[in-house]
């Protein structure tokens, strides 16, 4: 009989032990898949990607479709009434965008060899439930003959428990 109360009272820690670590762990800010630390290092991954012709990893920098329709979508005012969009129908119309963007930037300014000189936003921040938005993107790189170009070919940049990840690709 003792032998079973000790067996009861070591599940009972156990139990209570992985119930406090679970709490714990829930609270922790989970790292957002692919996205950054600030503007600057989500530019610099654009122009690494830009001037290696890597369409995949500009593709990785953006949100994706269940960041998209799980948190995004819903927090837009489209997606409630009167409008009601379908979450499906605004994904494709942005993914389509996006494809096309990528595709375009990569023909305009793949393998140049370009340096990120600053990233800036020249429209005012939106705020949603869960995230922020910051509009009006600007990228400024340098060409090889250290001429600057400040290109407009970013969409607006997701901000997500202090993490950065573009929302889309102009087209």
């Amino acid at each position: 009989m003792l032998r079973s109360s000790n067996f009861t009272v070591q599940a009972y820690i156990l139990l209570t032990t992985l119930i406090v670590y679970s709490s714990f762990v829930g609270c922790e800010k989970s790292v957002w898949k692919n996205s950054l630390d600030s503007p600057d290092q989500l530019g610099l991954a654009v122009v690494d990607a830009l001037n290696r012709k890597d369409i995949e990893q500009l593709d990785r920098l953006r949100v994706q479709r269940a960041e998209y329709l799980d948190w995004i979508w819903p927090a837009f005012p489209a997606s409630r009434p009167p409008n009601n969009f379908p979450g499906d129908f605004a994904w494709s119309n942005l993914n389509k965008k996006c494809n096309t963007g990528m595709k375009k930037w990569i023909a305009h300014f793949g393998g140049v060899n370009l340096k990120f000189v600053d990233i800036r936003f020249d429209r005012p921040e939106e705020t949603y439930e869960g995230f922020q938005l910051l509009r009006g993107t600007v990228l400024t790189l340098q060409n090889v003959a250290g001429e600057k170009r400040e290109l407009k070919i970013l969409g607006s940049v997701v901000v997500k428990n202090g993490r950065y990840k573009l929302l889309s690709y102009e087209d």
